[in-house]
């Protein structure tokens, strides 16, 4: 186990936090796009999901037990799993929703998923300070040539918000040391052009005419953004909606420090001390570490 190190044993100290859910999972038959998962930042200067300005750090003492988890995506048609850190919840991404007559509804979630092709229908909805509501969705004058589903949202921005069916921005953060764009939407499927993801994760989009070749798959969320899954036709495998990306939680603080405890062996995490900042970066897994 590599040592985490708190400062001297009884001095209060604060930690500044980057937590991000597991993204939604795209919709088929034609599908909206996933949301983000939830994106929450305490790092002064850098922005949490909206965007707002960021959270406050953490204030810890010593001798705590916090909870860490990292919540993984979600498969197609599923809402991502949510991110713990103590007392912060990230909460996973809306699915994307899906269908023209037996309707799969947008999930709501730290970001929500893009409509389906039914002009009206409402996309799930973001939540405050994680991220945004979905894209709607579009059917059309001659379905199914001319449907457009909902991007899914993202932690900068709603779905479609840069055209139709295109999945939402992402939020940008230099906690790890380098910028880094993270929380972005996934891309709803759409029959008249490509459906971008959006930046920061977001798998793309299904497009192309239902019954005609080419078609051009969808991709899933990027493993560690909590991007949304791009929205796909059906479930046969060269037009499939896919899974949203994993979660990710990364805690900094001052090097000038000493060891936690313990870090529970089913947790996966990275670490660095560039001098000034201990980093940890946790990837995968759930449990808890001690101060």
């Amino acid at each position: 186990m590599i040592p985490i190190y708190i400062m001297a044993d009884s001095q209060p100290f604060r930690l500044e936090y980057l937590v991000i859910a597991g993204g939604g999972g795209g919709a088929s038959s034609p599908g909206g796009g996933g949301g983000a998962g939830g994106y929450l930042c305490g790092v002064p200067g850098e922005q949490t999901g909206g965007p707002a300005t960021a959270l406050d750090r953490l204030l810890y003492f010593g001798g705590e037990s916090i909870t860490v988890q990292v919540g993984a995506g979600g498969s197609s048609n599923t809402d991502g799993t949510s991110s713990i850190f103590g007392d912060l919840t990230a909460i996973g991404g809306g699915k994307g929703g899906g269908g023209t007559s037996s309707v799969k509804v947008a999930g709501d979630g730290g970001s929500g998923g893009g409509a389906q092709a039914i002009s009206g229908v409402s996309p799930g909805l973001g939540t405050t300070n994680q991220g945004n509501d979905g894209g709607v969705g579009l059917q059309g004058g001659n379905f199914p040539n001319t449907y457009q589903t909902g991007g899914g949202g993202g932690a900068g921005e709603a779905g479609s918000a840069d055209g139709a069916s295109r999945g939402a921005d992402g939020l940008a953060s230099s906690i790890t040391g380098s910028s880094i764009t993270r929380g972005g939407g996934g891309g709803g499927a759409n029959a008249n052009g490509g459906t971008d993801s959006g930046d920061g994760g977001g798998g793309q989009g299904a497009y192309g005419t239902i019954g005609s070749a080419p078609i051009v798959a969808a991709t899933a969320g990027g493993v560690n953004t909590g991007g949304g899954g791009g929205g796909g036709y059906d479930n046969n495998a060269d037009s499939a909606p896919k899974s949203g990306g994993s979660g990710l939680i990364v805690i900094r603080y001052t090097s000038l420090a000493r060891v936690i405890d313990y870090i529970d062996p089913g947790l996966t995490y990275s670490y660095s001390d560039d001098g000034t900042w201990k980093r940890y970066t946790f990837t995968s897994g759930s449990g808890s570490i001690r101060f």
